[in-house]
């Protein structure tokens, strides 16, 4: 998800995570999909973590490059990292059946997997705690440190054609298997999570796996866009995900003036002249390539911000970002109103209204991307497709060229007709592949994954009702092995954060049901000499 994170997000790890400093992809594809992550697009954020927050240890497993061929000789292997905490795997949460304590296992998804033990808080820190676990995380196949094909991974069509959901699936279960032998601990219960696209991926690795996982969280997983030949029957359109992200401008009165700065974008970028004036008052390193480069960077921060709307700071990116977007434009505007008879234009020879949409438009940039050396923002729109889509060299360009491609149009703060046959070019162009739009569906059911009849147990459903992939989510209880939780306050998996004292009551209680239910499976599971 772009962000897909958070969604978007993927979150990207700078520095390790020993000296206390995670630097943030939060790039959302959408995506999510995934918080996360079609490309850095200038999103390279600071996220301070605590002192005291746990730390990983970094480490690296020869991976099978194809599980579903069988080969003579063996397939060739690559260096797929993954995490490792067992700081509280000491005994204090020693099972009846003998087990050490249980297992935590992160299903990284988009993104570099240091950056979302960062933002995973409650499995890292709270969870690992309270049930004296040992807490592994995985990355994903061609993310982070783990190219198959190391420089020539994503370059190559020949060689990307292994990034699918069933082989990252099985890297985790193989991984697993030989982590808990290697540690003597085959009788310790798993139980699996992740954000987002991760999120998916918790939901199917339990729905295939469930020998290996005895129940897995699902935050804020969207996988009901990706069955767009149900979405009738759950209220879904082409415009859902977008329509959300309306609504969270709208409620915090500003979606008028974010329409006029995006429109405003349009039409400054259509002339050399006022491309220029783009890159001079939004502050961009450098002059926007075409007409819609410039509307893109902001639509991207725009659609994004709603997925971070987090009731607390984190780096750059102030609490409730939607709010403080609708102010930003606020106060800009209301100094506009006098300056028409102050002045007869405002900075590049803008008009005061004009000036005042594009003045507030570079401070919400300000909550998005960083700086580059501290001056301009250095950045490239990801398109027109909202949540992300096809992009060259990239893993979640090749993912929405293929899996988790999105069928969305755009109306109010994007303007996007949904043009498969450009898609499919693109994709052909790029990749040499052409999206399936119904192969979630087909390969792990899409929305009869919750179905009353269907045969998943053990999963917890959660969504935050301010995220926009929140649309594609499993929102009905429809088994009480499958509890749902919906957060009104809550961003795109906010429930994975570590608590905070910020957190509405509709996180903190969320969190607090999942871990009784948690602690019951795991429970469960030890009686029946898992």
């Amino acid at each position: 998800l772009k962000l897909q994170f958070l969604y978007l997000i993927g979150l990207y790890t700078a520095l390790h995570a020993s000296v206390g400093i995670t630097m943030s992809l939060r790039l959302l594809c959408f995506v999510a999909g995934a918080c996360c992550a079609a490309g850095f697009n200038g999103r390279l954020e600071a996220e301070p973590v605590a002192e005291d927050y746990p730390k990983y240890e970094e480490m690296f497993f020869d991976q099978v490059l194809d599980h579903e061929r069988y080969h003579s000789p063996p397939p060739p292997t690559w260096k797929q990292r993954y995490l490792m905490n067992a700081d509280q795997w000491t005994g204090q949460g020693r099972l009846e059946n003998g087990c050490k304590g249980p297992w935590l296992f992160y299903t990284g998804n988009e993104g570099s997997i240091d950056g979302f033990w960062a933002s995973a808080g409650f499995v890292v820190k709270d969870l690992a705690k309270e049930l004296g676990a040992m807490v592994v995380f995985g990355e994903e196949r061609y993310y982070g440190k783990s190219m198959p094909f190391g420089a020539s991974s994503l370059n190559d069509t020949r060689n990307v054609q292994y990034l699918t959901i069933d082989q990252i699936l099985a890297d985790y279960a193989n991984l697993l298997t030989a982590l808990q032998k290697e540690h003597n601990a085959t009788n310790c219960p798993v139980i699996a999570f992740g954000g987002s696209f991760g999120g998916t991926l918790t939901t199917f690795f339990r729905l295939k796996y469930p020998h290996i996982v005895a129940g897995g969280l699902a935050a804020s997983a969207p996988f009901g866009y990706y069955d767009p030949q149900h979405w009738a029957e759950h209220g879904v359109t082409e415009y859902t995900w977008i329509d959300i992200v309306n609504k969270d401008y709208k409620d915090a009165g500003c979606l008028t003036e974010v329409i006029a700065a995006r429109t405003t974008m349009q039409t400054l970028g259509s002339t050399a002249a006022g491309r220029k004036t783009l890159q001079e008052v939004l502050g961009l390193c450098s002059v926007p390539r075409d007409a819609t480069d410039a509307e893109f960077i902001f639509t991207d921060a725009i659609e994004t911000l709603p997925q971070m709307d987090y009731t607390y700071q984190i780096g750059i990116t102030p609490a409730y970002p939607v709010n403080a977007t609708c102010a930003a434009f606020k106060t800009e505007m209301a100094k506009a109103v006098p300056a028409f008879t102050l002045r007869s234009g405002g900075s590049g020879g803008l008009p005061p209204a004009t000036d005042a949409l594009m003045r507030a438009a570079k401070k919400v940039l300000s909550f998005y991307y960083p700086l580059q050396d501290g001056k301009c923002v250095a950045a490239v729109g990801q398109g027109g497709v909202p949540g992300g889509g096809p992009a060259a060299n990239d893993a979640w360009g090749y993912q929405s060229c293929t899996e988790t491609f999105h069928e969305f149009a755009g109306r109010g703060v994007r303007d996007y007709t949904r043009d498969l046959a450009k898609d499919v070019a693109l994709c052909t162009k790029y990749f040499g592949a052409a999206p399936h739009p119904f192969v979630q569906r087909t390969d792990f059911g899409g929305y009869r994954v919750n179905h009353p009849l269907s045969p998943l147990t053990n999963v917890i459903f959660s969504n935050g009702l301010r995220d926009p992939w929140s649309g594609g989510g499993m929102l009905k209880q429809e088994s009480p092995s499958r509890p749902v939780f919906i957060m009104p306050n809550g961003a795109h998996h906010a429930d994975l954060r570590a608590a905070n004292p910020a957190d509405t009551p509709d996180i903190t209680a969320t969190r607090q049901q999942e871990t009784q239910i948690i602690k019951q499976w795991i429970a469960d599971a030890a009686k029946a000499h898992w």
